[in-house]
Formats: C-alpha cells, sequence, structure tokens
C-alpha cells in the first residue's frame, strides 16, 4: 500500500505538512509501562519516523507492572520489556524505526547528555533534519524531574502521563520559550471577507460595481442570485443614508459601521427591505445570517504584541525563530494595512450565480496572493536588517519555504502560543520539603539560566486553579478530577519519602497507616497550592472523614496500572504529542486528569 493511501484519513486532519512533521520526530519513551507503549502505539501507527524505548531492569525505580495481583515480575522479565515493546511496536507501521534501550536504573541516567546525544547524533540519517519528543509513562519524581530539566534546558517538548489504578493524569510540558500553533483549526472560522475594511480593495470593489442596484433589479431569479457579500454592501451604503453622522469625525472621515444594538436592527431592516419575497431568497437569508460581519472588525491590533517575546536564554529551536520573523514581519504589515492582516482568500459557499461567484472568488484569491507578495517581501527584508546587524540575530534564522508563509498568511487570525510551566518547577512549589526537591536544588537546577525567574512562579495558576474549584463534578463533587489529583500528588511525594509507593503491605494496619500519611501530604499539597481557603477544598478534602476516604481509595490501588485506564490516558497523550508535533491544534493548558471511577475528567493548570 502507497504511504499517501496508507495515511488518507489523518491527511485530512493535519495535512502534508502535519505529517511530514510526524515523519521527521524522534519520540522518546521513558518507561515501558502500559500506559507508555499504548502512547507509543498510537503514534507508531500514525507514521512517527523513529522512536526509542529506554527502561530500566530495576522494577523499584519504574511503574508496578499490570501483573501486581497475578504475581512477581522477575529481573530477566524487566530487562525485555523494552525490547519487547519495540518489537511489537515496530510490527504495526514498518515506517516507523524503532530501538530499544535497557540501563540498570533509570536514576543514573544523565538525560540531558542523553537527549544532547539524540538531537547532534541520531539513529537513524535522514534528509530532512528531525526533531525530538519525550514521553515520560509512569515514573515517579526522581526520574521525571530531572527528565523534566534535561527537557526545559534543551527546548524539547515532554508529556507526562501516569497512569494509578482507576486514576491517572496527562501533564505537557512544551518547549522554550513557547509551543507556536500557526494552524490552530478552530471549530468555527469566521469568513474574512473584510466587509468592515475601509475602503475596500478593489477586486471587491469591482464585483460591487458591476451589479447593479438592487432595487432596480427587475429579473426575480437574477435578484434572488446575487451573493449577499454585494447585498451587505449595498445596504450598508443604504443605512449611512439614514443616519445624521454618516463619516466619523477624524481626520480620514472614515465612514461609519453599524455600532449600537439598535443601529444593528436598523441595519438589519435595511436588508429585509430590498428582498421581493423574502420567504423565497435565500440570498438574503444568507446575508442576514451573516450581517455580524458588516461590523465585525477584522484588525489584529495589539494582538501580536507579545507573539514573539523571548526572555529565555535557553536553547531556541529553528522552528521558532522563524515563527518570531513571521510575527515580526506580520507586525510591520499590520502598521502598514490599517491593523489588517494578510487576507485569506477564500470564501464559504453562498447562494450566487456562476459567474458573480467566480468573479468575487478570484477577487479574493488575487488580493490575497498581492498581500502574501507584499508580506514575503516584508520577511526577506526584516531577514537581510538581521543579517547586517553584528551582535543582534541568530546565525541560524532562515527564510521560511513558500509553503511555510502561505500557511502562516493564512491563519493570521489564529496563531495561538502556549507555554507551560516545567514539571519539575511544579513540583518545588507543591511540595519543597521533598528529598527529591532538596536533592535537585544542590545541582543548581531551581536556578538554572533556562529559568532565571524561578522565584515568581509562586503564585502560577493560582486563579486558575481558585476558579476550577467552582466547577465541581455536579453528579458526585467528591469525584472531581482535581481532588483525585491531589491525592496522586500525595502518592509521589509519600513515595519520595519512603521509596516505594502507599499500599505496598496489605496488611489492614499498614494500610491504614499508609492512608493516614497520605491524607496528611494531601494537606500539605493543598496549602502549597494556596487552595486552604476555598470552600469546595475544605468541604471535600479537608474535613478528615472524606479526605481520608480519598486517601484510602489511592493507597488500596498499590500503584497498579488497569490496562483500560491506561488506554484512555495514553489516547489522550499521543493526541497532545501529535498536537506538540505538528503545531497544529491548541494542546490543553497543561494538565488533563482522569477519573475512571466516574468516567470524568477535567482540565487545570497546576
Amino acid at each position: 500500500m502507497a504511504t499517501t493511501d496508507k495515511y488518507d484519513r489523518q491527511l485530512r486532519l493535519w495535512g502534508a505538512s502535519g505529517q511530514r512533521a510526524l515523519g521527521s520526530t524522534l519520540v522518546v519513551l521513558v518507561g515501558s509501562s502500559a500506559c507508555g507503549t499504548e502512547t507509543l502505539k498510537n503514534l507508531v501507527l500514525p507514521g512517527v519516523g523513529s522512536f526509542l524505548v529506554l527502561d530500566d531492569d530495576d522494577d523499584d525505580d519504574g511503574a508496578a507492572s499490570t501483573s501486581n495481583g497475578d504475581g512477581v515480575v522477575t529481573v530477566q522479565l524487566a530487562e525485555q520489556e523494552a525490547a519487547m515493546a519495540c518489537t511489537l511496536l515496530s510490527e504495526l507501521n514498518p515506517d516507523a524505526i524503532g530501538f530499544h534501550s535497557t540501563v540498570p536504573s533509570l536514576s543514573a541516567v544523565n538525560f540531558a547528555a542523553l537527549l544532547q546525544s539524540l538531537t547532534t547524533n541520531p539513529p537513524i540519517t535522514t534528509s530532512t533534519s528531525h526533531k525530538l519528543l519525550v514521553i515520560s509513562a509512569d515514573q515517579p519524581p526522581h526520574i521525571t524531574l530531572p527528565l523534566s530539566h534535561a527537557c526545559h534546558s534543551l527546548s524539547i517538548p515532554m508529556v507526562h502521563v501516569r497512569s494509578y489504578g482507576l486514576l491517572g493524569y496527562v501533564r505537557i510540558q512544551t518547549a522554550l520559550p513557547y509551543h507556536c500553533i500557526v494552524e490552530s483549526k478552530p471549530s468555527h472560522r469566521i469568513p474574512d471577507l473584510r466587509l468592515s475594511a475601509w475602503p475596500l480593495f478593489d477586486g471587491l470593489r469591482h464585483v460591487h460595481d458591476g451589479i447593479s442596484n438592487l432595487d432596480g433589479m427587475e429579473d426575480s431569479k437574477e435578484h434572488s442570485h446575487v451573493p449577499y457579500v454585494v447585498i451587505l454592501l449595498q445596504a450598508l451604503e443604504k443605512w449611512r443614508g439614514t443616519v445624521s453622522a454618516p463619516f466619523h469625525p477624524d481626520p480620514k472621515l472614515r465612514p461609519r459601521y453599524p455600532e449600537t444594538f439598535a443601529e444593528k436592527e436598523e441595519y438589519r431592516k435595511v436588508v429585509r427591505s430590498m428582498a421581493i419575497n423574502l420567504n423565497n431568497e435565500v440570498n438574503f437569508e444568507e446575508a442576514l445570517q451573516n450581517a455580524h460581519l458588516v461590523w465585525a472588525d477584522g484588525r489584529l491590533g495589539e494582538e501580536t504584541n507579545n507573539s514573539s517575546s523571548n526572555n529565555s536564554s535557553g536553547v531556541v529551536p529553528v522552528h521558532v525563530l522563524q515563527f518570531q520573523l513571521m510575527v515580526l514581519a506580520l507586525k510591520r504589515f499590520l502598521k502598514e494595512n490599517d491593523e489588517y492582516p494578510p487576507l485569506e482568500g477564500t470564501i464559504p459557499d453562498m447562494t450566487a450565480d456562476t459567474k458573480t461567484f467566480v468573479a468575487l472568488q478570484e477577487a479574493y484569491q488575487q488580493q490575497a496572493e498581492m498581500d502574501r507578495a507584499k508580506f514575503d517581501a516584508l520577511v526577506s527584508t526584516l531577514l537581510e536588517e538581521c543579517h547586517q546587524k553584528a551582535n543582534g540575530c541568530d546565525v541560524r534564522v532562515t527564510k521560511p519555504t513558500d509553503d511555510e508563509i502561505v500557511t502562516f498568511c493564512k491563519n493570521t487570525r489564529y496563531i495561538r502560543i502556549l507555554e507551560t510551566r516545567p514539571l519539575y518547577a511544579e513540583y518545588k512549589e507543591q511540595d519543597p520539603s521533598s528529598p527529591i526537591i532538596s536533592t535537585l536544588a544542590k545541582s543548581n537546577i531551581f536556578t538554572s539560566p533556562s529559568n532565571p525567574n524561578f522565584d515568581e512562579i509562586q503564585s502560577y495558576g493560582r486563579d486558575d486553579l481558585n476558579a476550577s474549584t467552582m466547577d465541581p463534578y455536579v453528579d458526585d463533587p467528591i469525584q472531581t478530577p482535581m481532588l483525585w489529583w491531589i491525592a496522586l500528588r500525595a502518592c509521589d511525594a509519600f513515595y519520595d519519602r519512603h521509596e516505594h509507593y502507599p499500599g505496598k503491605h496489605d496488611q489492614a494496619l499498614a494500610l491504614e497507616a499508609d492512608a493516614t500519611e497520605v491524607y496528611k501530604l494531601m494537606v500539605e499539597v493543598v496549602g502549597n497550592l494556596g487552595l486552604k481557603e476555598c470552600d469546595f477544598i475544605k468541604v471535600y478534602l479537608l474535613d478528615e472523614a472524606k479526605g481520608k476516604n480519598l486517601a484510602r481509595e489511592v493507597v488500596r490501588y498499590d500503584e497498579a496500572e488497569i490496562h483500560s485506564i491506561a488506554a484512555v490516558l495514553g489516547g489522550v497523550a499521543s493526541q497532545e504529542a501529535v498536537k506538540l508535533i505538528t503545531g497544529q491544534y491548541v494542546p490543553f493548558d497543561d494538565t488533563y486528569v482522569y477519573n475512571g471511577i466516574a468516567s470524568t475528567a477535567g482540565v487545570y493548570r497546576f
């Protein structure tokens, strides 16, 4: 089967550019747990370029096996897990080249050196540049946090996925300085028709002027096939004739558009009055449905001001430098074009005769081409200015390809950036007394150049978290995912202090003692999050009886991994990984928590 045929359905989602990005990515999976292999499976099938499965033969370092309830995994099997995962995953898609490595202990791995080596000397040589994505699967803090720091300092995106009994979460960590989303692909795109722009661009003005006044059009068939774009523009001219001040009192004498609710209703009345038989003229119904495009301001203004800022002294990837270059070019374009971005050049379906529709379509396409040519020239000018500066330009900056410029111009109104806090910073705030945090602090992780303002993160997400407590799970508030996430974080803190997860000893007294300690750690996490004064937290977690029930449930799991839960989390993690790889669609910010007890989930910014 040809590659294009095999990937036909997914190409409809992320296109050829997204598939190329996927095919040039090396995914590093740390931990061959069920959750990790489920995640990697969903990346191998759509055609990730290559992958490396990294695991150790120390079963205490990683997550508990799915066979927790059936028996003990031998050291020999543990040594084979990475190899078996690699072999079986490679069989799913021969386009994805798999590698595996088993080390004595993941805690002894120098992740920064490993990832740097994979960046400069990839295991396979390709004609195109490659990028890395790291997936941490079911790893305890003393492995996850150094890995998080290594990824952050090298500007490599990371996905941390955790399956714990009937619970789990997916946490994404974007690369420095931020994750660029050129093709955010919103569910609803507002047509870029520029009806509120003044003056109208020449092509649109020509089509508009080529259609006689609708009031004098006697042919009902011709009247019912005038595109709604022309109807709205002619109605706008008639509406201006009814107002006392049709122009703004500024030096440019900019014409007015409906602003107040009353003016908008009057404008709609004008549109209705222009119809011969409103019930039988679909084009006028379309005009009324799209009347808002007349007063919708399509200018971007200040929205791009912070899009290209980079306060990080870490490694900035080449594609981010190119993104910043195009954002700077966009700022110049906006300044020279009354804050309007390049025209997208597409029009929606509308009722119209073929000749007029084609003329309208060509007018928008030609103007879009002119805007793109102007934008391209600005990019070239900026690049030349950059290279002329002695010390002001990164030598890696190159001009984006024609396809990249076309894509950027088509999506200027929907460009997004996402910057998440690194995972190790999150842990420092939420469990500052942790032994692993103290150990990492000695290695200057928390004062590294890639994170110079670490002390300013204390209030990160506090407002978001407080707002989240106001939206509990309706059917049973105790099942609100945030509460279970706090319980899982307390389990990590327990591991950090005892080098095993709660519930290891199945005697009743030991389980209750573990639950008591986990509950105390939950209270500490709540305090470090600044949520002790939240009414919801007071009722459902700080109340000792209810809080201890949460603790007993997670202790009962003994870190067991249930495959059905791992499959759900693996699906979510791989979906977000594809977003990070392709730069398309908007990833969540920054933690997805799944509660398999009540089959509910929530997204939180911790």
